[in-house]
């Protein structure tokens, strides 16, 4: 188990997922010193050779501020002193990510390009689960917004599709309990499915991810050796290595049958 970490190295296809806690911060704004360090990270990830998808939130908040400064901009200046017009307006979050796909889109573009990589943003259909999409230097971007899965299960039915070697899902200290136990499972879903070899839990941290690719002991690794299941519960614990601590200590609760 403690030699596994040094075979993450070997991983040619990575899956990484970023939830809103990470792009999103805690005054409503999209947090960049954290997406520009993970696109950094990403690029060298590419020049060691790494195939790289990414999952990513942030359509949601991008589109709450462009609705946002268009319902404040379309407001006359008498209805705005008048009181008429609402500070904190709510929106369908369904429109906000809509509104905000465009400017995720090319926000990413204008981060990759300064790396000289490319930056696409694909659907979820069967056809888009090929290979030969990551093969040219570009970073797939793939955006589940309030779909039929959380994103969480999302990036694990990506990561079984792509038959990835590692899934890596970044966390925040903000996610609650129920969040982590979420996290964990779709870890659990992912290696028991047999098409993906290991996956990580890690905090959002400098460089977390250049970390976890040279096998340093951080986050909760789920491995799945010989084939074996662990979805079951009365083998989950076999196979996860006590040393990858990044996730703050905690008793673990049994895990149902997924």
């Amino acid at each position: 188990m403690r030699e596994f970490g040094r075979d993450l190295r070997r991983a040619r296809t990575i899956l990484i997922k970023i939830g809103t806690e990470i792009v999103h911060s805690p005054e409503g704004l999209l947090a960049m010193g954290q997406i520009g360090n993970i696109v950094e990270q990403i690029a060298i990830l590419h020049m060691r050779g790494h195939n790289i998808i990414l999952v990513s939130s942030g359509s949601i908040t991008i589109g709450k501020m462009v609705l946002r400064r268009q319902y404040l901009l379309s407001g006359s200046m008498q209805s705005h002193l008048g009181g008429q017009v609402e500070d904190n307006m709510e929106f369908y979050e369904k429109a906000c990510a809509a509104a905000g796909q465009s400017g995720l889109q090319s926000l990413y573009e204008m981060l990759f390009s300064q790396y000289h990589l490319n930056c696409f943003q694909i659907l979820a259909s069967d056809a888009d689960f090929r290979t030969d999409v990551i093969t040219r230097r570009t970073a797939p971007l793939l955006s589940g917004e309030k779909m039929a899965w959380d994103n969480d299960s999302l990036a694990s039915l990506f990561a079984q599709e792509m038959q990835v070697d590692l899934m890596v899902i970044i966390t925040d200290s903000r996610v609650s309990s129920m969040g982590q136990n979420d996290k964990e499972h779709s870890c659990i879903r992912a290696v028991d499915s047999g098409a993906v070899r290991a996956a990580v839990v890690a905090k959002a941290e400098p460089g977390v991810l250049l970390r976890i690719v040279n096998g340093e002991r951080v986050g909760a690794l789920f491995i799945s050796p010989d084939g074996k299941p662990i979805g079951d519960a009365t083998t989950e614990e076999e196979h996860i290595d006590p040393l990858y601590t990044g996730i703050a200590k905690r008793s673990r609760g049994r895990l149902s049958k997924l």
